[in-house]
């Protein structure tokens, strides 16, 4: 997952974490508890001993494999362990699968723009278990780093494509990563209703719990916000 930087303030410390209460999960993630989120880029890289770990299943595109998938998640498993996929729709028609799980014509991108990311989820998904990978918790990781049209009805597609095959294989939390801006920019203020892993540029747990509320950018509740610690320098999430 690449790194969102809005512009936020400096870190004010993460020493205050011990001061949280553990409180009732929040869509399976404990309340203030900490984790990371870590994929293809972090290979070899030093795992803290956290809560939960997120780790995506793509190499930075859909229908890739992110290398260091078993490594990343070895030690780790359900209820503490989500996957991620990425997401993206390219508005190429060339290799779109026309019949599945829709049959689309030719010149119907919306609809093949949702067999391309349902077909892209059914990918993942097989990689994940093709690994002998298992969790209940799937985020879509959506950003503009990956190529999207101009067309929100088209991008949309896509990704309730991706949406629909993680829960036809009994998934039962989806949700997306993104931020407000970004979400705009690709779907023009979609507000599916599902749940949000924000991202808000910020250094520290205690300035990233300011966004569990307010930041809803899809419209659902948000469960965990991202946040980027100066040391170690990995992705990290607190629970909302």
């Amino acid at each position: 997952m690449k790194r969102i930087w809005v512009g936020v303030a400096a870190a004010v410390g993460i020493s205050f974490l011990g001061s949280f209460a553990p409180a009732a999960a929040s869509g399976g993630y404990p309340t203030n508890k900490i984790g990371i989120d870590i994929s293809w880029p972090n290979c070899g890289a030093a795992q803290p001993d956290v809560a939960y770990r997120i780790v995506g299943v793509n190499g930075g595109r859909p229908y890739t494999k992110n290398p260091c998938l078993k490594e990343q998640t070895k030690g780790i498993h359900w209820p503490n362990l989500s996957l991620y996929v990425n997401t993206e729709w390219h508005g190429q028609t060339k290799g779109v699968n026309k019949n599945s799980p829709k049959r689309c014509r030719d010149n119907d991108k919306v609809c093949l723009a949702y067999n391309y990311g349902f077909n892209a989820a059914v990918h993942a998904h097989k990689v994940a278990m093709d690994s002998h990978i298992v969790s209940d918790k799937w985020w879509l990781d959506v950003e503009t780093d990956n190529d999207w049209t101009k067309n929100y009805a088209q991008n949309r597609a896509s990704i309730q494509g991706t949406y629909d095959a993680l829960k036809k294989r009994g998934i039962s939390t989806v949700g997306v990563y993104s931020t407000p801006s970004l979400w705009w920019q690709i779907t023009g203020g979609w507000k599916p209703g599902w749940p949000n892993w924000v991202a808000m540029g910020s250094y520290s747990a205690k300035h990233a719990k300011q966004f569990c509320n307010g930041k809803e950018f899809t419209g659902g509740p948000t469960l965990i916000v991202q946040y980027i610690p100066p040391r170690p320098y990995l992705d990290h999430n607190v629970a909302c």
